[in-house]
């Protein structure tokens, strides 16, 4: 995922968090369309949001 496709995912979100421990993994909470709160987790950004996208 480049820089461009980044920033328009996070644009394409509503309410949104993303988190990283100190030598953990990234983490993704966002807002679903239809309202709903759905998380991801993984050891790459790119990773965490595709898991969120396909879940």
């Amino acid at each position: 995922m480049n820089a461009k496709d980044l920033i328009e995912w996070f644009e394409d979100r509503g309410e949104m968090v993303i988190s990283k421990s100190d030598g953990g993994n990234f983490v993704v909470v966002a807002r679903k369309p239809d309202g709903m709160m759905k998380s991801a987790e993984a050891a790459t950004l790119e990773r965490a949001i595709a898991l969120w996208e396909e879940s």
